[in-house]
Parts: structure tokens; C-alpha cells; sequence
């Protein structure tokens, strides 16, 4: 009997210790199954957080454009509400640009106005639109005449430092330290039957740099023969006119004047000097008219060769 009962203990106890067994196995089963499924809450939750973050983030670049947008949209609208669109505050700016020389301005807003507003009085915005246009062509014409003038003059100059190395001499004075800027060309004239005159524009640079204008004019008579003496002149003054009515008067010093005489021909001489400024608006002359006045009067154009040794002389007053 002892044996039975001790052989149905046993039995118990093995099967409690069975399921307990089992129990204990299914539960260490149910809590990895837990366990993994918390663990992907936790992160499908970080993802969650870390896109809220990122999304963050960029909504914050986004509020901040907005609000640069926004004061962009303010200040826009400021100036709407300073420069009204009314097609008669367009015209009044547009006529404001014109009193002012401003053309391509008020013709850009009378286009922008008859864009806007096609059935705003027409005729008054073609008109003026017409008026600007013409305003514009005389200033780009009066522009292009200018250029060419300029593009000429640059040429000119160009000839003319050529033309200065080709017939102007420099003579150094080794005493006085001067150097003299001389023609080469012939400055004298025959004005008549018997009667020549020179003129000729010479200068002098000395020591200092300083820089001083003279002329040397010459009288000659050949009208004389055996039945007859040729003439003086006696010329005191002579005076140059420019065609540009530019105008100098000198002065002839008569202490220092040489008179010459022979059987057939008189000659007067002359060198006096003139005043720089004055001698040098002549610069821009394309013809100079000379006056010698004495006993008698007489009046010429200056030659060619006379012209352009002038000309090479006052020229050469800027290139030296």
C-alpha cells in the first residue's frame, strides 16, 4: 500500500513538474514576442520623432522665407500705394520724366500706360509719345554728330603731330637756354603786283619751361626802277581775324623795327610779341584773315603754307 501510494506521489509530482515546464516555456515565448513588438514601437517612434524633427526644421526655413517674403509684399505695396497706377498719375510721371530730358523713360511709361489703359485718351498719350521720340532721335543725332566731330578731331591730331615733326625745327640757344619752335614753310605772300607780306608765328620755350609767342611780319616793295622809288609802309599795327571771329591785334614796336633799302625794293621788318591766351583760341581757325595798317591798308588771306605753319605752331604749344 506504501508503495502505491508513494508510486501516485511521484506521478503528481512529475506531471506538476511538466507543466510547470511548460508554462515556464511559454511564458519566456510570450514575453520575446512582447518584447519584439515593443521594440518596434519604439522604433517606428523614433522615426516618427526624427521626421517631426526634420519636418521642424524645415518649417522653420519656410516660416523664415515667408516672413522675408512678406516684408518683400509690404514694401511692394508701399510703393503701389506711393506711385498710384491710375493712367493719369502714369501720364503726370511720364510727362515729369519729359520736362526733365529723361525721353526713353516717358516713352517706356506711355507704353506701359497704353498697355494698361488702351482706352485712356489715345491721341494726348501718342502725342506725347510722338514728341518724346522726336526729342530722342535730335539728342542721339546731335550725339553721333559729335562722335564723328571727335573721332575727326582725333584724326587731325593725329595728322597733325605727323605734319609737326615734318615742318616744325627746334633751335637751341646754348647762351640763354632757349629753345625756338620755327616753320619751315614759306609764310610769304605776294599781295599784289609788286607788294609781298610775311607773317609767321613762332615760339620759345626757355629754361623754366615757360613758354612765350611771337610773330615776325615783313613788308616788301619791288616797285622800284629808274623812273620810280618803291614805297614804305610804315606799318604800325597789324590785326588777325579769325572765321571763328577770334581776334588779335599787335602792336609793332617801332624801336625795334629794321628797315632795309635798296634800289628796287624796300623792306620792313618786324618782330613783336603776343599775348598767349589770345593767340591761342585761333587754335580751332580754318581761316585767318590778316590786316596790315600803316600809310596804307591792306588785307589778305592767309596762304596755305601761311595757314598751316600758324596752325603747326599753335599746335605744337600742346605736344612739346
Amino acid at each position: 500500500m506504501k508503495k502505491i501510494i508513494k508510486t501516485i506521489n511521484l506521478f503528481w509530482a512529475f506531471s506538476i513538474a511538466l507543466v510547470l515546464f511548460f508554462f515556464t516555456a511559454c511564458q519566456k515565448d510570450d514575453l520575446k514576442s512582447q518584447v519584439s513588438y515593443l521594440q518596434d514601437e519604439v522604433d517606428d517612434l523614433e522615426a516618427v520623432i526624427t521626421n517631426i524633427k526634420s519636418e521642424n526644421k524645415n518649417l522653420k526655413s519656410e516660416l523664415e522665407k515667408i516672413k522675408i517674403l512678406e516684408k518683400e509684399l509690404s514694401i511692394m505695396r508701399t510703393k503701389m500705394d506711393s506711385i498710384s497706377q491710375l493712367p493719369g498719375a502714369l501720364y503726370s510721371q511720364a510727362h515729369t520724366y519729359f520736362d526733365s530730358g529723361q525721353f526713353e523713360e516717358c516713352m517706356n511709361l506711355l507704353i506701359l500706360l497704353s498697355e494698361e489703359y488702351p482706352d485712356w485718351d489715345r491721341q494726348k498719350v501718342e502725342n506725347k509719345y510722338n514728341l518724346a521720340n522726336k526729342k530722342k532721335l535730335k539728342i542721339e543725332k546731335e550725339q553721333l554728330r559729335l562722335k564723328k566731330i571727335n573721332e575727326r578731331k582725333q584724326q587731325r591730331a593725329s595728322q597733325m603731330i605727323d605734319s609737326i615733326r615734318t615742318n616744325v625745327e627746334s633751335i637751341y640757344d646754348k647762351k640763354t637756354g632757349e629753345t625756338y619752335f620755327r616753320t619751315l614753310r614759306s609764310t610769304l605772300c605776294q599781295v599784289a603786283h609788286t607788294v609781298s607780306f610775311g607773317i609767321e608765328l613762332y615760339m620759345i620755350v626757355n629754361k623754366d619751361g615757360d613758354r612765350e609767342f611771337r610773330v615776325k611780319s615783313t613788308y616788301i616793295d619791288k616797285s622800284g626802277s629808274d623812273y620810280h622809288d618803291p614805297q614804305w609802309m610804315n606799318y604800325n599795327k597789324i590785326e588777325l581775324l579769325s572765321d571763328k571771329n577770334k581776334r588779335i591785334i599787335i602792336d609793332v614796336n617801332k624801336s625795334n623795327k629794321e628797315l632795309v633799302e635798296s634800289r628796287f625794293a624796300n623792306q620792313e621788318k618786324s618782330d613783336d610779341s603776343v599775348d598767349t591766351e589770345v593767340i591761342l583760341s585761333f587754335f580751332d581757325a580754318n581761316r585767318i584773315k590778316v590786316y596790315f595798317k600803316g600809310k596804307y591798308l591792306y588785307e589778305f588771306d592767309m596762304t596755305y603754307e601761311q595757314f598751316n605753319a600758324f596752325r603747326e605752331i599753335l599746335a605744337n604749344y600742346d605736344y612739346i
